[in-house]
């Protein structure tokens, strides 16, 4: 902690001062810093003191290692006060004033929690009323890709602004909490020469110092903190024509593309994509875009795929730039998130969350919105399967006993980044998509554009939401739906019962939480779940709804005299896994060819939840496995294939028998039509089933690549590099180094990162090591370059034992916002007896990995249940295996 009080002049009231009752009162004496800290805000800031404007200068040269900044800050107290709360994270303060009344006094700034908690007091008693706080200070740029950082490449150096989630405090002293909106002026001196981009156009351009200028930008609307935008440096400007006007925006707005020197043009892909999908949005919420520009940044390194600052969206370059050998995969990629990114303009940017615990309010909405948009676009782009899978994906997370609910109660300012998860983004887009069919896309679209007008400019948190999308879509149920799974954790687990009866047929639903084996999850749970199944009854078919909120619902199946297949999530769209009795398992799996392809989406993984969960035999989950590699749907063979690598994944060792079923049934269906299939199948051959050919043909095409005299997709980087790198030695461990820099592209870096832990000898594993700890490979790839290697057996002992002997020098190696997640790395182990080990690693703690205890908790959970899981995959499914 760092304290700092300027003097306080202190004299005797002035004749001509005293005639008008003064802002400040009574003299009060200095706290003590030790009772600051058991008084200070550890989460939200008090609500008494509001900030109404921000005028901000800084000094910004990124080849220096340090900054400079200004900041006035026009705040409303409620209340007589000593002083302020705010936040400022690891800034030199050299001066703080307080104006009001017209009457300036010198203010003192102390820094009282670890996490950036300040504060500001005052010599006297400050009246309630408006009162300007102007602080002078400087900081070094962040090492850690947070706050604001500097990075080099290719000789030219950059600056850029990590703003989200608590990362501004960082760099400008403020209320760095997404509640307080208030408008900003900025004003930036830079380089002559260089680009300076912030969250409005620029508006004036003047000399400063000699070789320095200062750009002065327009006026934001009101925006919180984690929003704000600063980048700097000698960018390629990438102009476009205006986005045109509309039927819902009366306006032009300016689009620009920046990226570093030299990589200008791999922005051509999303900015000619931006027109179009900017009048999607507009047209579906009936809300113009609410910005007076907008630009794409490519960040020469970020810590995470992207991030929504206002009118200027900052990616990481392997997530927006689009170059030679984009693959597939890549370009669907790209879609996605700039449709999320965009889509937060209005969800987050325009109306906001007060406090972090309703962070699903802008980023499940931001994720909906990538398929609900893209589905408008491109019909037939199965954007539609992707959001199936990305629910699905959340589901694993949410069958831990200790996992957070969606709207998780965030007391700490250390626990803000645990709520950037797959159960805010993924299963909250899941419960929105879910809603939005079973209401209807008429009901639910309309209401999100009347929700937005109503709060635009402010804050809303879920209660407002409910009330407001009740009213709006005139369903109150909606609301209750809502409530139901955002705010308690878990997996609704649906059992459907069909029963017939003479010319008649109903099914039975009922209603628990999904246990799987080794939990220690307690029984029951209750959703107002959306449930729809789809039947099938001889020539006849349709499907059966009812919103569930009791435990256990009996429904009529009209049109049906005794269903043979029921699948009891129609179109996948429920978030929910189901379980059937035998016999109607049996026939989902005969018919499996034949299922509407979300359907063989839910039916894959609710069959490797029931076998998880001890509630399916070997046998039969084998079956469906084998049925689902024979279905025509490209994308459900992805999936297919994936939970296969699963299994293997259980069987360990013993898998031989499985990989030799699948070689089978692979042989049993045509060759998939879609490209991403294609690609993802000869990976799976390669690298799953260890088929000589499909292992040899990857490690040629890669050879060529590193050499220069071929081209390789880069859907295939993964796949072939690590084929290559298991096969070719120290050799091909040195050619792909060296590829590194010569191909200069953060797609094919991270798939290296990805897949240099593959490689076979120690002493190559050594080195990969090495470059984590030496700043050999970017620090925003040296996680998942740990992470390569821990996944490899033959270097994971090795990998830990370096890891946990020098830890502080890993997670120096690490972006600041994923150190919290190194307790994640041990779960390669899927044995819980490394788990004293992995207590004893974080008992000390410290600054850098504040927040990791969440983290910890998950893994240590996970390790438990993988490992039940593999014993129970090994004893079920062997003796099975040994009969075929």
């Amino acid at each position: 902690m760092r304290f700092l009080m300027v003097a306080i002049a202190a004299g005797a009231c002035l004749l001509g001062a005293c005639a008008q009752r003064s802002a400040w009162t009574v003299p009060v004496q200095p706290a003590d810093e030790a009772a600051l800290a058991r008084i200070a805000p550890t989460g939200r800031l008090p609500a008494t003191a509001q900030p109404r404007a921000y005028r901000v200068s800084l000094d910004l040269d990124p080849r220096e290692t340090h900054f400079s900044g200004y900041v006035e800050i026009d705040v409303e107290v409620a209340a007589a006060t000593n002083g302020i709360w705010l936040h400022g994270d690891d800034l030199d303060v050299s001066r703080v004033t307080a104006t009001a009344g017209g009457e300036t006094v010198e203010a003192g700034w102390a820094e009282i929690l670890d996490t950036g908690v300040v504060w500001v007091s005052f010599p006297r008693r400050l009246e309630a009323r408006g009162v300007t706080l102007a602080i002078d200070y400087t900081a070094a740029f962040d090492t850690g890709l947070a706050g604001l950082f500097r990075v080099e490449s290719q000789g030219n150096w950059y600056a850029l602004a990590k703003s989200e989630s608590i990362q501004a405090r960082r760099f400008l002293p403020g209320f760095d909490e997404p509640g307080f909106k208030a408008p900003f002026e900025m004003a930036i001196t830079v380089p002559e020469g260089m680009h300076a981009i912030a969250n409005t156009p620029e508006v004036s351009r003047a000399a400063a110092q000699p070789g320095f200028e200062t750009i002065t930008f327009a006026p934001t609307r009101p925006l919180s903190t984690y929003l704000l935008s600063t980048a700097v440096g000698n960018f390629d400007k990438v102009e476009r024509p205006p986005l045109p006007p509309n039927d819902v925006r009366r306006t032009e707005i300016p689009l620009t593309g920046y990226a570093r020197a030299g990589k200008g043009e791999e922005l051509a892909f999303a900015l000619d994509l931006t027109p179009e999908m900017m009048r999607v949005f507009e047209e579906m919420l009936g809300q113009p875009y609410p910005y007076e520009k907008l630009d794409i940044i490519a960040a020469p390194q970020w810590p995470s795929g992207a991030t929504e600052l206002a009118a200027a969206i900052t990616y990481r370059e392997g997530r927006i730039l689009v170059g030679p050998n984009t693959g597939p995969s890549l370009l669907r990629s790209v879609k996605e998130i700039h449709a999320h990114e965009i889509a937060h303009m209005w969800f987050g940017n325009l109306v906001t969350p007060p406090w972090w615990d309703d962070l699903w309010l802008k980023e499940a909405f931001a994720t909906w919105s990538e398929t609900a948009v893209l589905e408008i676009m491109e019909p037939e782009g199965n954007h539609d399967l992707a959001a199936v899978i990305d629910g699905i994906g959340a589901m694993s997370l949410d069958s831990l006993k200790g996992v957070r609910a969606v709207a998780e109660p965030i007391s700490r300012n250390e626990d803000v980044r645990n709520a950037y998860d797959a159960i805010t983004y993924s299963k909250g887009q899941s419960v929105i998509r879910m809603i939005d069919t079973y209401f209807g896309p008429d009901v639910l679209r309309p209401a999100l554009g009347r929700y937005i007008a109503r709060y635009a400019d402010g804050e809303a948190d879920s209660a407002r939401f409910y009330s407001a999308i009740g009213k709006a879509s005139g369903e109150p149920a909606i609301g209750r739906v809502f409530e139901s799974f955002v705010t308690q954790p878990g997996v609704p687990l649906v059992t459907a019962q069909p029963m017939c009866s003479g010319t008649s047929a109903k099914i039975e639903f009922t209603q628990a939480r999904y246990r799987p084996i080794g939990s220690e999850i307690t029984p029951g749970g209750r959703w107002a779940i959306p449930v729809c199944a789809a039947w099938k009854d001889g020539a006849n078919s349709g499907e059966v709804c009812t919103l569930l909120s009791a435990p256990q619902r009996t429904v009529d199946v009209r049109g049906a005299i005794c269903p043979e297949v029921v699948v009891p999530n129609a179109k996948g769209a429920g978030y929910y896994r189901f379980d059937l009795p035998a016999e109607y398992w049996r026939a989902l799996t005969d018919n499996f060819a034949a299922l509407e392809p979300r359907e063989a989406l839910v039916s894959i993984d609710s069959a490797q939840a029931a076998f998880n969960a001890g509630a399916m035999g070997g046998a039969e989950y084998l079956g469906l496995l084998e049925a689902s590699l024979t279905h025509p749907h490209g994308t459900v063979l992805i999936s297919a294939l994936n939970t296969w690598d699963a299994l293997l994944l259980q069987l360990g060792e013993e898998a031989g028998l499985a990989k030799a079923v699948a070689t089978a049934a692979l042989a049993r269906r045509e060759a998939p039509t879609e490209l991403e299939a294609q690609i993802r199948l000869r990976g799976f051959r390669a690298a799953s089933l260890q088929e000589p050919e499909a292992r040899a043909a990857l490690v040629a095409e890669a050879d060529a690549f590193l050499s220069g005299t071929g081209e390789l997709s880069s859907d295939l980087y993964p796949y072939a590099l690590r084929a290559a790198l298991e096969e070719g030695g120290t050799a091909m461990f040195d050619k792909v180094l060296a590829a590194i820099p010569r191909l200069d592209n953060a797609v094919f870096l991270q798939a290296a990162a990805d897949s240099l832990g593959s490689a076979a000898a120690p002493e190559d594993a050594a080195r990969a090591l090495d470059l984590i700890y030496n700043g050999g490979i970017s620090q925003q790839v040296s996680f998942s370059l740990a992470q390569s290697l821990m996944n490899n057996p033959a270097h994971r002992d090795m990998t830990w034992a370096r890891l946990t002997g020098d830890f502080a020098g890993f997670t120096a190696n690490v972006p600041s916002q994923l150190r919290r997640s190194t307790p994640r790395l041990a779960r390669a182990f899927c044995d819980p007896a490394v788990i004293p080990d992995l207590e004893a690693l974080f008992a000390a703690g410290s600054r850098d990995l504040a927040g990791h205890e969440r983290a910890l908790e998950e893994t240590k959970e996970y390790l438990t249940l993988c490992a039940a899981q593999r014993e129970n995959a090994l004893a079920v499914m062997g003796p099975v295996l040994a009969r075929r």
